[in-house]
């Protein structure tokens, strides 16, 4: 059995934890951040921007951002974004809307800010953008829009703090240096970033370094792929598509072979 080591948000910890087991996967899990829900100013400047009219699309980056939406408007969610034209980054976010009474215009082909930028870049030009995502978000989605001729406006709709040292935490990195990890996963820059400044301050930079490179590593996306090539590690496992399941697929289909 393949045992696959990964660190998520502590709010989505248990049900990564169960999708991965479901599939067959052996699992060491450890929280990497929590969840805080965005400022009211933020949601106040993003129904200003609409209601106004100045707003033409609003992107939703995440399933966390839709939920935190649904949380700060209620019963004016519907009403209120039913006013702009609604992309999702990918069919799970895609679905979160559907559930709260909103549907996305259409999805990238690629569930990424990258794909984003390519499915709008040529009907942005004079428009703005609200960017429904996390106070973390990569610079990717905003320049690529800007390059297009839009105007983006980011709102913050949840914070994401770093959780801290945990036992799970530890233990994690213990399997790591007893090679008892088949494969690293890492779903967001901002994770992994974590993740191995956590780890040295553990072991060290040159243990770090060596450990990491005796397992596989899999990375969700391009800006996660991208923050490992910064940390030194080429990622070995990147899915088509920027989601979890995906990753899941994706390393289940790389520890076959």
């Amino acid at each position: 059995m393949t045992r696959i080591g990964f660190t998520r948000p502590v709010e989505r910890l248990k049900d990564s934890i169960k999708e991965a087991e479901e599939m067959g996967f052996d699992v060491i899990a450890a929280p990497s951040m929590r969840i805080i829900p965005g400022d009211k100013e933020e949601f106040k400047r993003a129904r200003e921007l609409i209601l106004s009219g100045r707003a033409s699309y609003a992107v939703f980056g995440s399933i966390t951002a839709v939920e935190e939406c649904i949380k700060a408007y209620g019963e004016e969610l519907v009403p209120l974004f039913s006013k702009v034209r609604i992309i999702s980054i990918g069919p799970s976010t895609d679905k979160a809307l559907k559930s709260a009474g909103l549907s996305s215009e259409s999805l990238p082909e690629e569930f990424s800010s990258a794909g984003i930028v390519e499915l709008l870049k040529y009907s942005v030009k004079g428009k703005t953008v609200l960017l429904m995502r996390s106070d973390s978000g990569s610079d990717v989605l905003c320049n690529g829009l800007v390059d297009a001729g839009a105007e983006t406006l980011s709102i913050a709709t949840y914070n994401l703090e770093e959780y801290g040292m945990s036992s799970a935490l530890l233990h994690l990195i213990t399997a790591i240096k007893g090679g008892k990890i088949d494969v690293m996963a890492f779903t967001s820059p901002m994770s992994a970033r974590i993740f191995y400044s956590q780890m040295k301050s553990q072991v060290g930079d040159a243990a770090t370094a060596e450990m990491m490179g005796k397992l596989k590593v899999a990375a969700i996306g391009r800006p996660t792929s991208e923050a490992l090539r910064s940390l030194g590690r080429e990622p070995d496992i990147v899915p088509k598509d920027s989601t979890f399941r995906d990753l899941l697929d994706a390393i289940a289909s790389a520890t076959r072979d």
